[in-house]
């Protein structure tokens, strides 16, 4: 009776990582587990600012499209002055669900992993996006269930570190960095 009863405590815990009461009833289609498998998928790692967003609803699923300043671009290639959006699944009343990222906010910089979608349009890759403190010493993941995020993706780290983390994974994968923009 006792072995049961963990077992049914660790699926527990892992349910809570791919459904969230609340929360959009979509969950991550691909789990990442390192940096590398991040960029492997992305057309472009880059320093964003926040613009406007709006969100439509499809299926009672909320989507968050919201335009991006791009600040710099850390692995890819975009032109500097391109007109950039992100569709995330979720809204601020209504969070994404687990292995997704966090709906981004206005006027708030983030490091952002993308997937083009169309021209100008992006998804974001991966279970989070790192959003810069007030300062941009420092750098937190922001997604909709931290716990489910795998411990090779920092949670907290600072822009050089990270850099240096996409620096090492861009290399492992033939992906140019391209630096300021």
């Amino acid at each position: 009776m006792r072995s049961s009863l963990g077992v049914l405590g660790v699926v527990g815990l892992l349910s809570g990582c791919t459904t969230d009461a609340g929360a959009a009833s979509i969950t991550a289609p691909e789990k990442y587990g390192t940096v590398e498998q991040l960029v492997a998928d992305a057309d472009v790692v880059a320093v964003v600012q926040a613009g406007d967003a709006s969100v439509d609803v499809v299926d009672r699923v909320p989507y968050t499209r919201t335009e991006l300043q791009l600040r710099e671009v850390l692995l890819g290639a975009v032109a500097k002055n391109a007109g950039l959006a992100v569709t995330q699944v979720g809204s601020t009343s209504s969070p994404p669900g687990a292995g997704l990222s966090a709906v981004l906010e206005e006027g708030q910089e983030y490091v952002v992993v993308l997937h083009r979608t169309e021209a100008g349009e992006f998804e974001v890759v991966g279970p989070g996006v790192w959003r810069a403190d007030t300062l941009g010493a420092s750098l937190t993941l922001h997604a909709a269930t931290l716990a489910c995020v795998p411990a090779a993706i920092p949670q907290v780290t600072t822009p050089g570190e990270l850099e240096v983390q996409l620096g090492e994974a861009g290399e492992a994968l033939g992906t140019s960095v391209i630096g300021r923009s």
